[in-house]
């Protein structure tokens, strides 16, 4: 993704859709919806159903749901962006980090990666 010369503005109207997306489809414990925009380059980069599943079975009791919240940060790199956003959950007062990497992939922005810390 060419962040060169984008405005915040412009990043996020371009990602947020993605995140919430994704976001939405871990609420509703949907793989399918899950990595419909995670970039699938490499078979062996393929986000694998078994690993949705056990960190499902890991933190959605004690999390709850996701709702993206405060932007931190935006990362502009030459190809990519990282953005940094506060995410809340269902079943925690206290906010997590919420890390999403973009890339341009065959003319579409997509997930390279994602990853929550709580």
């Amino acid at each position: 993704m060419k962040a060169q010369g984008l405005s915040d503005q412009e990043i996020l109207g371009v990602v947020q859709p993605l995140a919430e997306h994704t976001e939405n489809a871990w609420n509703e414990k949907n793989y399918q919806e899950f990595i419909r925009y995670l970039i699938d380059e490499h078979p062996d980069q393929v986000f694998p159903e078994s690993e949705f599943n056990r960190q499902l079975e890991e933190s959605y009791d004690a999390l709850g749901k996701h709702t993206l919240a405060d932007l931190i940060h935006i990362h502009r790199n030459p190809d990519h962006v990282i953005v940094l956003w506060n995410v809340n959950f269902e079943h925690r007062e206290e906010p997590g980090l919420l890390i999403y990497g973009f890339k341009e992939h065959k003319g579409n922005v997509l997930i390279e990666g994602c990853s929550y810390h709580a």
